[in-house]
């Protein structure tokens, strides 16, 4: 009990500390009177932004749901993954929201393995995708700024994801190493990751789902890199777009980290490290990174109320309610 409670209270002063740490250094002057000079058609062109992607967010989770034999209307996706991308802004890093996904899913269906595959695909390919968006935008830029480690960095993480995902469409590496979760974990849990991984793995089984699913994502993710770039117009910051693409893939994977609530200061004090090497007032992207945190929150309200609704949302659908 006394764990359940220290670790959730460590992560809220982890956030709180690095967001003080960075006002304090920045000066909390330069950094508030931020609020009082913001343009309101670009904070609300990237609400905008958010909001559209976020509707094909759950477009594309339910190519995924359905790839997994898992068949429910649009609309009760779409309840579902807003829920879930609102506990993100609160929870520890992007896995609170993902598991009430999970939870809800499982509660509608009784398919707890193929929501967690499911769930877990849709986070991958996001990743996935934003990290190729970030390597082709270094690459255009090689010979003119992007220095050499962040190219490392960001080829560094697309390598992990290729690895990552032909291991889990080769399922000749399960065989092989089932004997090891067979001896190291309990038989119950062995065989729920086993399900859960062949749950993942025949995905690539559905090649048009796949690339219904990859070119979706790539819509997704261009959204809600631009999400940023609204932030930072909204401030009078005016950085090229492309600095955006490569830089926020880092900043959204260090977000997701379990190390704080929500990504909060991480995302500042990250966005501080890769933007001041273009924009050189750091009061500035601090700013402009906390708008886009805050431009998250407001697009993901309706989560909130739909959990407000949860005892009706995620009553287990009928056979007549199922989708055929």
């Amino acid at each position: 009990m006394a764990k359940k409670i220290t670790i959730p209270v460590l992560k809220i002063i982890v956030s709180i500390g690095l967001i003080f740490f960075l006002f304090y250094k920045l000066g909390f002057k330069n950094v508030t009177s931020q609020f009082t000079a913001i343009n309101i058609y670009w904070f609300l062109l990237g609400i905008i932004l958010f909001t559209l992607s976020n509707f094909l967010g759950s477009v594309q989770w339910s190519f995924l749901l359905k790839a997994v034999g898992i068949h429910l209307p649009l609309l009760r996706v779409i309840s579902y993954y807003y829920t879930g991308l609102f506990f993100n802004n609160f929870l520890v890093g992007y896995i609170g929201g993902d598991a009430i996904r999970v939870y809800d899913i499982t509660k509608a269906s009784g398919s707890n393995s193929e929501a967690i595959s499911a769930v877990f695909f849709d986070r991958l390919i996001g990743f996935a995708v934003l990290t190729i968006l970030a390597l082709l935008a270094s690459l255009y830029l090689l010979k003119t700024f992007i220095p050499s480690n962040v190219i490392m960095i960001i080829l560094t993480i697309f390598l992990f994801w290729v690895m990552l995902i032909v291991i889990l469409f080769n399922k000749r590496f399960l065989d092989k190493i089932s004997w090891l979760f067979k001896w190291m974990l309990p038989e119950t849990l062995s065989d729920k990751i086993r399900k859960i991984y062949l749950g993942i793995n025949q995905f690539k089984n559905h090649k048009t789902i796949l690339v219904k699913v990859f070119a979706t994502s790539i819509i997704i993710q261009t959204l809600r890199i631009l999400v940023h770039y609204a932030a930072a117009r909204s401030i009078g910051v005016n950085i090229a777009p492309i600095y955006f693409i490569i830089f926020i893939p880092i900043i959204a994977l260090l977000a997701s980290l379990p190390i704080s609530i929500g990504g909060i200061g991480i995302r500042e004090s990250s966005g501080v490290a890769l933007f001041s090497q273009i924009w050189s007032i750091q009061a500035d992207i601090v700013a402009f990174e906390f708008f886009a945190f805050l431009i998250g929150i407001i697009s993901t309200i309706p989560g909130g109320i739909i959990f407000m609704l949860r005892k009706e949302i995620t009553k287990p659908l009928t056979k007549g309610e199922l989708v055929k």
